[in-house]
């Protein structure tokens, strides 16, 4: 195995602390997982309310109430 020039060295060197000088500000202005989560909660009420008029029929009435 060859060893490396000191350009190359250098090159590599300088591309590692540009990149880690990049990330920096980003992971300054993190949260912890906590502390930078949000939530959406959508509700939707239904009741149904049903009058069955056939005397015949021996379920007078049917109500409902769902949430989804």
């Amino acid at each position: 195995m060859k060893p490396l020039n000191t350009s190359k060295l250098s090159s590599l060197t300088l591309l590692a602390l540009a990149i880690t000088a990049a990330t920096l500000p980003a992971m300054a202005e993190e949260h912890g997982f906590v502390e930078d989560a949000q939530a959406t909660l959508n509700l939707r009420n239904f009741y149904i309310n049903r009058n069955y008029t056939n005397p015949a029929y021996t379920q007078g009435k049917a109500e409902e109430w769902t949430q989804n």
